[in-house]
């Protein structure tokens, strides 16, 4: 005779039902109350740390597995809830244990499944077990919202930027309750400022996490950062501020907003709970419907805007692939502004290297990427040589450039970038002053330990090469913040750019000269909302003018 006892138990708690109790407990029934169960093979299956809301539990499948390819006479469990909470999937085993002829027995509900009656209380005690798993859910839920709401702090892995602080109150009744809440830790929170804004820059996990790297910047346990790293600070709400932006990106998603829109106030962070699974796969993260959003006891450090800009991005990149990065062409001056009147986004393609301008630039051409797919058959618009359009543009452009035409609210948003661009500078400025001061301090604290063990020490060798690795890295990073320094300072300081672009755009066509093929770029997407191309002409709609048109020669 072979038996098979199954135990289960969601939370390990080393007391009451544990799964070995339950065993126990089974082999003791088996012994007593089952024919030949003294002499019986009895194997057993256990799972510890699983919820019954499924079947999809290791040791469970091997049961069923092995009921397939062997003999058993007998199923015994505990309880029947130790087998699972959801009635279809007791239905199912108990057909699946009929069909092979073996018997089942709960040594609890003492149910006898070969009499009519016996079946219909296993499915009635099926019910209630789904029933109050429900209720149980339910209430974690309730539990979960109220908890939500006080913006508190439920532990885990502090988020980089934040250290967990207690804070101990009386309630009514006198006695002491300890909640906890996020403080700022700035060094850290500068660190992600500034992949936030170096993220938005590059539009690249795999550049934010090389910049990382090749300035030795760690996590705070020492280690590397690694791309998912990244990702996962970059996806995290806990750094945006409870903002209308961030509030209807929330919604949007179908998260459940525990925040009433006047209590938006630009500032306070936002926490979010019940975003990864609790279930059979550990940490996977749950649908956004199971998402709850609050505002939190800590100051947000990401604006809403931002914060959903590098969420669009990072759903972009991740349809296109990891193939994805930004422009390869890096003269191409209308990417992401130049489409198809079949509504498609053009791209740019190179001509071979040997292929040059007058000017010695490499030439290319704009082409409609569905025309393209469709062998010509769903977009018959013809292609447009890049280097022309570009310049066609911009020059059309700087030519409704009066400070008189409406450009001056465009003036004024160009001035609100160059003052973010400023400060993300300062930012990574920053950023390297205090890896350079922290690894100093390091190499001062190695020197002081060379100073107690003295020369004869084996150790000495290893302090040494330690000493000698930061200080060429303290080199490297000084060397790029005097960089820094001398290119703010032959920038004249970039708080004069502004009032030079107004003085350029008097006289517009020098500021063609003046700009990078990068900064022309940045120019035109602050004041062209859009381009299309016809196969003829290019329709210009300006942010703040009338559309302008140039034809193809």
């Amino acid at each position: 005779m072979r038996i098979a006892i199954y135990g289960r138990k969601s939370k390990w708690t080393g007391k009451g039902e544990s799964v070995e109790n339950q065993l126990t407990m089974c082999r003791e029934y088996i012994e007593r109350f089952v024919d030949g169960g003294k002499e019986a093979e009895i194997v057993e299956y256990e799972d510890e740390g699983f919820s019954g809301k499924n079947v999809r539990r290791p040791r469970f499948q091997q049961m069923m597995r092995d009921m397939e390819s062997q003999t058993f006479d007998y199923l015994v469990c505990y309880k029947l809830d130790r087998l699972g909470r959801n009635l279809a999937d007791l239905a199912l085993l108990m057909e699946s244990l009929e069909h092979r002829g073996i018997s089942f027995i709960s040594i609890k509900e003492r149910f006898d499944t070969t009499t009519p009656i016996g079946k219909a209380m296993l499915y009635f005690s099926g019910v209630l077990a789904q029933m109050e798993r429900e209720q149980i859910a339910e209430r974690v839920r309730d539990n979960m919202l109220m908890l939500a709401r006080s913006g508190r702090w439920l532990g885990g892995n502090t988020p980089l930027g934040f250290v967990s602080k207690k804070l101990e109150k009386e309630d009514s009744e006198g006695k002491r309750r300890i909640s906890c809440y996020l403080a700022e830790k700035p060094e850290e929170l500068e660190l992600v400022k500034f992949m936030f804004a170096y993220f938005l820059k590059e539009q690249s996990l795999t550049k934010v996490t090389e910049y990382l790297w090749q300035h030795q910047i760690r996590t705070r346990k020492g280690k590397e950062f690694s791309i998912m790293g990244v990702r996962d600070i970059l996806t995290n709400p806990v750094y945006c501020m409870a903002d209308r932006e961030a509030y209807e990106y929330f919604y949007d998603l179908g998260c459940q907003i525990c925040i009433e829109e006047d209590e938006l106030d630009n500032e306070t962070g936002l926490m979010s709970y019940a975003k990864t699974s609790s279930g059979v796969y550990k940490n996977q993260t749950a649908e956004y419907g199971a998402w709850i959003i609050s505002r939190g006891k800590h100051r947000g450090a990401i604006s809403g805007k931002d914060y959903v800009s590098v969420q669009q991005i990072l759903s972009r990149n991740k349809k296109k692939g990891e193939s994805f990065r930004s422009p390869r062409n890096h003269t191409a001056l209308l990417s992401g502004l130049l489409r198809c009147t079949c509504g498609h986004r053009m791209r740019p393609k190179n001509y071979p290297p040997s292929r040059l301008n007058e000017k010695g630039e490499r030439t290319f051409a704009y082409l409609c990427p569905y025309k393209d797919k469709t062998h010509g058959e769903g977009c018959r618009v013809k292609n447009v040589h890049g280097n022309t359009l570009d310049a066609a543009v911009f020059h059309e452009v700087l030519k409704l450039a009066k400070l008189d035409g409406g450009l001056l609210p465009v003036l004024e948003e160009l001035r609100r970038k160059i003052k973010n661009a400023d400060e993300s500078i300062s930012s990574e400025q920053r950023l390297l002053l205090n890896e350079y001061k922290k690894k100093r301090a390091q190499i001062d604290n190695l020197v002081d330990s060379l100073k107690e063990i003295g020369e004869d020490s084996v150790s000495v060798h290893y302090i040494k090469e330690e000493i000698h690795r930061l200080d060429e890295t303290c080199k490297g990073l000084q060397k790029e913040i005097n960089h820094m320094e001398k290119r703010d300072e032959e920038a004249g300081g970039s708080c004069e750019w502004p009032e030079q672009a107004e003085r350029v755009l008097r006289d517009p066509f020098e500021l063609f000269k003046e700009l990078t093929a990068e900064e022309r770029r940045e120019y035109l997407h602050g004041i062209v909302r859009e381009v299309v191309w016809d196969g003829e002409t290019a329709h210009i709609y300006v942010s703040a003018v009338l559309p302008a048109h140039y034809r193809s020669r």
